[in-house]
């Protein structure tokens, strides 16, 4: 469920972003990429195309392994024991330092098995099972929420165009970023998941998902 306050979106262009009517879809923001033109006709293709409800074809899907290490530093000692329990007392606070960050990361970066999606030219509304709905305005703004899965973790999150495709990008204030682009590619729903967390860039999930039409009844 959405939680909190909308808040305002990065300046560049984010006024071209609305659906308005569905007529010339543009760019909001240099980090959203160079947009092409959308017309009406196409627009309403892509927003019809993505609502639905829609499962997971594990099959199909492409799952990295993530794996992030941190960069140790050099431990001055007298004797062995010393270093040991140095070393023990940084493994433990870099554990901690990292799952602060990482939780709410790979909360919102998890594979759904299932996901609900409703969109027209006003607004986006996101419901991955198990999870919550998200509810995002479709000029760009971003929205802040509390994930409640993993932990409270404050969330920003916006929905803005990627070209002719459909993105969300996902900023835990503890840091890092979640980028998922939405295609759809033969009738199938594609999302290609992009992580970037402690200056460190991982390799991109792909899910796909087929419609689940006894899942729409």
């Amino acid at each position: 469920m959405r939680t909190g306050r909308t808040v305002s979106s990065c300046g560049h262009g984010v006024g071209g972003m609305a659906l308005a009517g569905l007529t010339v879809l543009t760019a909001a923001c240099a980090s959203g990429g160079g947009a092409l033109p959308l017309t009406e006709a196409d627009a309403e293709t892509l927003l019809s195309g993505l609502t639905g409800v829609w499962a997971v074809d594990e099959s199909s899907s492409e799952m990295p392994n993530w794996d992030i290490q941190s960069v140790g530093t050099a431990i001055h000692f007298e004797d062995m024991e010393q270093a040991r329990r140095e070393a023990v007392r940084r493994s433990e606070e870099e554990t901690q330092r990292l799952m602060a960050v990482l939780e709410p990361i790979f909360s919102v970066a998890q594979p759904w098995s299932t996901l609900i999606l409703r969109v027209d030219e006003e607004r986006l509304v996101f419901v991955p099972t198990p999870g919550r709905s998200l509810e995002l305005p479709m000029s760009g703004e971003w929205i802040e929420w509390i994930e409640q899965i993993l932990g409270r973790h404050p969330i920003r999150t916006r929905v803005y165009w990627d070209g002719d495709s459909l993105a969300l990008e996902h900023r835990p204030r503890s840091g890092g970023q979640v980028r998922s682009v939405l295609e759809i590619m033969d009738g199938r729903l594609q999302i290609t998941t992009r992580i970037r967390v402690l200056r460190t860039s991982l390799p991109p999930s792909i899910l796909v998902y087929d419609r689940d039409e006894a899942g729409g009844r």
